[in-house]
């Protein structure tokens, strides 16, 4: 019978082995306790229970899947993809700025505009109900008629 591939499997292998190898570890302590070490053959055995002990970490470590190299790369990764986060919140509050000084640019031309149009417009009033002095006083239609002349 297969257990279904998304990873219940791999999880159940994972913490078999690593139940297996605490229990071996166990069993050896256990069976120094009751059957004492012959000092001719003590420093051997201390060798052998060093060198268990010292590779349990790595042992787990490949049996669970965790290996170090892959955890530090997963954190380079991370760090990088961090700084790219903070770079491109920094570039998206940069254009933020920029649109808002262009509102502002946008609303003060408006504004300048707006005066220009008005001032041209009140001017136009006044030109049409004051028209110019003439200096000959001849005049057709509020039209000077000596630039004729």
């Amino acid at each position: 019978m297969r257990l279904p591939s998304n990873g219940v499997a791999k999880e159940i292998r994972h913490y078999v082995g690593s139940l297996f190898i605490f229990l071996f570890v166990i069993g050896i302590i256990i069976a120094l306790i009751q059957f004492p070490v012959l000092d001719t053959n003590k420093e051997v055995v201390m060798m052998l229970i060093g060198t268990i002990s010292a590779s349990i970490g790595i042992v787990v470590s490949t049996i669970t899947g965790a290996k170090p190299d892959d955890v530090t790369a997963l954190k380079t990764s991370l760090e990088k993809k961090e700084h790219h986060i903070e770079l491109l919140v920094s570039a998206k509050d940069q254009l933020e700025q920029m649109v808002i000084n262009l509102q502002k640019q946008m609303l003060d031309n408006q504004d300048a505009v707006m005066d220009k149009i008005i001032l041209k417009a009140a001017m136009d009033f006044d030109d049409k109900n004051n028209p110019p002095k003439c200096e000959c006083g001849e005049r057709d239609n509020n039209e000077c008629d000596c630039k004729n002349k």
